[in-house]
């Protein structure tokens, strides 16, 4: 009986011993990020604008060297115009500042039409107030 179970340890023990092979599985790399296009920045950008009401016309868009977008319109709504300057995170596209600068344009012609004296009103126009000019600098005595 203590062959019997001699010979079987002695088969069983290679069995444990000896591991399978198995090479190790290599994941493949996601692929590394890929920055958004000018098509793609000017494109949301034209959604963004659209969003807000507005009618716009691309004045420039340039990508930085941090990885921004800076994208730049012409924005017009009726009766106002002004414009509408977006920043996009090249990678992820996160949408980082806005500056929206809408005026009134009547606005604008209505403080004119009302300004019926020629004083100076804050903006440097008028002959109210500053230096005088032409030969009237001068006393003539």
């Amino acid at each position: 009986m203590r062959t019997v179970l001699l010979l079987g340890l002695l088969c069983l023990a290679p069995g444990c011993i000896v591991r399978g092979y198995h090479p190790p599985r290599y994941e493949p790399r996601p692929p590394p990020p890929r920055a958004m296009s000018y098509d793609e920045a000017v494109s949301r950008g034209l959604s963004e604008c659209r969003s807000r009401g507005l009618r716009c016309e691309l004045k420039e868009a340039h990508l930085t060297g941090k990885d921004v977008w800076k994208v730049k319109f012409h924005a017009f709504a009726p009766g106002a115009r002004g414009h509408l300057h977006l920043d996009y995170h090249a990678y992820t596209g996160e949408l980082l500042r806005i500056d929206e600068k809408i005026k009134d344009r009547d606005r604008d012609r209505d403080r004119d039409r009302d300004d019926w004296d020629d004083d100076d009103d804050g903006r440097g126009h008028g002959r109210g107030r500053g230096k005088k000019k032409g030969h009237s600098k001068h006393d003539d005595d």
